[in-house]
């Protein structure tokens, strides 16, 4: 019997999806159980896509182009129970018409930028090579960004303000790689990015949970 690939919209078809987290990773707490929902977006306008098309010029964008030509966005693992959990998406791909106003946030004087000019992504972000700010991870204000132009042409990175060391970090050198990642392991992804599962515990204070497992079907995994 061949079993077919899974590819990234079937994640969006799972049951009951669920991610299994813990506040102390490697400890021996049993992890706590977070219901998901994963929410597609809808179809991109003709504002959108003359958009995309006046940024997509390099061959390594095609990919990116031709993903939001089927699908304007999508919400990847939020929370909706227990209700303690805040329902941030664990990742959130902007909508086209919402890009350019989203990467000004960390562009100028943008209330982000701080995340970029103060690390070492510096040199990279704000020389002569054009990117955009494409997802927002956990809420913000770590996102993920995709070069337009230059040598990292259709290269994603994550731009997060933590590590204050050492941010800049390579997701994936294309579109595609960068959902086949996601994919292959949701909940590794999610650490990946650092994006976490804020949940609020009895003394009224939010704690973050770390990703260990994702489950596309919770309700049989129960059995």
């Amino acid at each position: 019997m061949i079993v077919s690939k899974k590819t990234f919209l079937d994640l969006f078809s799972d049951p009951a999806p669920a991610l299994e987290v813990k506040f102390s990773p490697l400890s021996d707490e049993l992890p706590l159980k977070v219901l998901v929902r994963n929410k597609l977006g809808g179809q991109i306008d003709k504002k959108g896509k003359k958009y995309l098309e006046s940024i997509c010029k390099e061959t390594g964008l095609k990919e990116f182009n031709d993903f939001y030509s089927s699908l304007d966005g999508f919400e990847l693992c939020i929370p909706v129970y227990p209700p303690s959990c805040t329902p941030n998406p664990g990742i959130k791909m902007i909508t086209a018409n919402n890009l350019q106003k989203f990467t000004d946030q960390y562009t100028g004087k943008g209330k982000w930028a701080w995340t970029i000019d103060l690390n070492k992504s510096k040199t990279l972000y704000r020389g002569n090579n054009k990117w955009v700010a494409f997802a927002e991870v956990d809420g913000g204000p770590s996102c993920l960004t995709i070069f337009l132009t230059g040598e990292n042409a259709g290269c994603i990175y994550l731009v997060s303000p933590q590590p204050h060391f050492n941010i800049l970090k390579p997701i994936s050198k294309s579109f595609s790689l960068f959902l086949e990642r996601v994919v292959k392991d949701p909940a590794a992804f999610l650490r990946l990015i650092r994006s976490y599962v804020s949940v609020r515990r009895s003394d009224g204070q939010n704690y973050g949970y770390v990703p260990m497992s994702y489950l596309t079907d919770s309700n049989k995994s129960a059995q």
